[in-house]
């Protein structure tokens, strides 16, 4: 219900900018304000939830909805533009919270060998991409000006998380201390990693917001070509819920890399007129699992390295911008780069995740290694 709320609350401030910018007044620049300032909290929360989780991860989750329910709830009821604004910020704060604290309680206590954590992962985004796909719609049927009705019921869904928590239990998993780990390599690793997350949230969050654009350009109508984009979305959310039963039988590793695969085929097939629709879904095929699987991934070839996963979401966020530079590529030469750049942009992912595969696995110390068995934390009951 979490993934559900933050993938509401995401695709929230698109669909209301119009309305936002006719009741505040606003130029669709001063608009736009707002989903940068929840990018700036959502950072903010990212980098803070290690430390905040050691409240407990009841009191962890309590803290983390209340939080986006407050926000919401002030960019609904928000007299002025700045109210509004800081109450973005608000908002933006929980969903980091949620982003990263829940993706480690999935990993904490359904295990690093892929299996299970795997399958749980992908179906815990999958919820993510189902609010997603919700929120359009909710805003899409309210009358003009009624969004902060939408922005309402996001606060209200996030409070209902708050009767589910009584079953939640323990803490954050004891990991290696920063000395005990190795962090030429660590650092090489990490720095592997966020890279890698950036190019292919840039490669979703790229063709979420530009393929809609190079359908036109290809001779499309604005309705149809729209309709076309939520397919992206549906195969991008659908492929999510189909990976658990798969997951039982194929490593993480080789779920990237096959996905990896389709991503880029995908994105080439995209370039050829005809079939640039089927080409995207492809692509979204191959997107939906390297988030989740990709985390799990991570915690593999980086076991009981404490706070990699912080780093690295957070690191997946600068993905968020390349989307603008596609557009500065397509003002430039024309519509028809997109999906040139988008395939550039998976082929890097693949090339860089080729790379982390050959290189082994960054672990604690020995001596940390047995400080963790010898006194693991409570354990998690998300």
């Amino acid at each position: 219900m979490s993934f559900v709320v933050i993938g509401v609350l995401q695709a929230l401030y698109g669909p209301a900018a119009p309305a936002v910018r006719e009741r505040f007044g606003l130029s669709s620049g001063a608009v736009g304000l707002a989903l940068s300032v929840h990018f700036v909290g959502a950072l903010l929360g990212v980098l803070c939830t290690p430390r905040l989780r050691r409240i407990g991860n009841r009191r962890f989750l309590a803290a983390a909805v209340t939080t986006i329910a407050a926000g919401c709830a002030g960019f609904a009821l928000a007299p002025a533009w700045p109210v509004a604004l800081a109450a973005a910020f608000v908002a933006g704060v929980g969903f980091g919270w949620i982003d990263v604290g829940v993706n480690e309680l999935f990993i904490e206590y359904y295990g690093t060998d892929g299996r299970n954590s795997t399958g749980m992962l992908n179906l815990l985004h999958g919820t993510f991409g189902v609010g997603a796909v919700l929120a359009p719609l909710l805003v899409g049927a309210l009358p003009n000006r009624m969004y902060p009705w939408a922005f309402a019921l996001c606060a209200l869904l996030s409070l209902t998380v708050l009767g589910t928590v009584r079953g939640v239990g323990g803490g954050p998993r004891r990991t290696a201390a920063s000395r005990d780990v190795p962090w030429a390599a660590a650092g090489r690793m990490t720095a592997l990693f966020t890279v890698f997350f950036a190019l292919h949230v840039g490669v979703e969050s790229g063709v979420g917001g530009w393929e809609t654009t190079h359908l036109v350009g290809l001779g499309w109508t604005p309705g149809p070509a729209a309709m076309a984009t939520s397919t992206f979305w549906l195969a991008l959310t659908g492929v999510r819920f189909a990976i658990g039963p798969i997951a039982r039988y194929v490593t993480a590793q080789r779920i990237l890399m096959a996905s990896l695969a389709v991503m880029v085929l995908g994105l080439l097939l995209a370039q050829v007129g005809p079939a640039a629709p089927a080409g995207y879904v492809l692509a979204g095929l191959g997107v939906g699992p390297l988030f989740p699987t990709g985390l799990v991934w991570l915690t593999q070839k980086m076991p009981g390295v404490g706070g990699v996963t912080s780093y690295v979401i957070a690191g997946s966020m600068l993905g968020g911008v390349l989307p603008s530079a596609i557009g500065g590529a397509a003002g430039r030469w024309g519509p028809g780069v997109i999906p040139t750049v988008l395939a550039a942009l998976a082929a890097t992912a693949l090339a860089l995740a080729l790379a982390i595969r050959a290189l082994p696995a960054t672990r604690a110390t020995r001596a940390a290694a047995a400080v963790a068995r010898t006194e693991p934390a409570r354990e998690p009951r998300p």
